[in-house]
């Protein structure tokens, strides 16, 4: 089974260059100054800057813009009512709708902002293998637990949708269709049971498995971290641009 946030394979690009550590340093903290934006303006240059950072990764754009368009429906669905209910009297008038302006900003702002966030996140997650950013992220003090737990957690999405599909399939097999009934009813309530124990049982082979292989809780990787000059310097551009980006918009308000 496919999921939605399966990750590409990584593609050789700039950013796959450049040191994990500084990598994910840079990406986290370009996220938590791009957060705070209030206004419209900022918000949409972030956007853009996004745009750039997912092309250094050489992200595929059809892989990026079907993640980015679930989002931001799902936050759409919250937020479409901020244009309508704000009781400015700046109001606009479309298609005979009445239109609050601020309430309009606000929500381009969020829409923006939030682009821009899980774009740069996409793209950090697009271009280094996974246990090469969760080492790097070991090797920036992220707490041990924290990250085995984030690690586990993705690759048990994985395994939870593959025995999903499978007691689907042997339901589909059984002629069952769900219907507003008890049997339905009971029948999901059954196969949320058994796909619970079968998680259970999965979990503890995994960790009988990963104790026969000697795991002490440290992330190794084959992969050399080092320091180069263009390490410091994608951090600084990156991270002057989103401080750049956040002064502006402070001066905005």
């Amino acid at each position: 089974m496919t999921l939605a946030f399966d990750l590409p394979t990584v593609r050789e690009s700039p950013m796959r260059h450049w040191d994990a550590r500084w990598k994910v340093a840079s990406i986290l903290l370009a996220v938590g100054l791009i957060a705070p934006l209030r206004t419209i303006l900022p918000a949409l240059v972030a956007s853009a800057l996004m745009i750039v950072v997912a092309a250094a990764a050489r992200v595929r754009p059809i892989w990026l813009a079907r993640r980015l368009g679930v989002v931001l429906m799902l936050l759409a669905f919250f937020t479409i009512w901020l244009p309508f209910f704000d009781n400015s009297d700046t109001r606009v008038e479309v298609l005979g709708i009445s239109l609050s302006m601020p309430g309009l900003e606000r929500f381009g702002v969020l829409m923006a902002k939030t682009a821009a966030i899980v774009g740069l996140i996409l793209s950090l997650a697009a271009s280094a293998p996974l246990e090469e950013l969760f080492a790097a992220s070991h090797r920036l003090h992220v707490p041990g637990p924290i990250v085995q737990v984030v690690l586990l957690a993705y690759r048990f999405v994985h395994l939870l949708a593959e025995e999903f599909g499978r007691l689907r399939t042997a339901l589909r097999v059984r002629a069952f269709r769900n219907r507003a009934d008890m049997h339905s009813w009971r029948t999901i309530g059954n196969v949320s049971g058994t796909l619970l124990v079968r998680s259970s049982d999965r979990a503890e082979r995994v960790a009988q498995a990963m104790r026969c292989r000697g795991f002490d809780g440290q992330f190794r990787t084959l992969h050399a971290f080092r320091t180069r000059w263009f390490d410091v310097a994608c951090f600084a551009l990156l991270n002057g641009a989103a401080v750049g980006i956040l002064l502006w918009d402070v001066a905005n308000r």
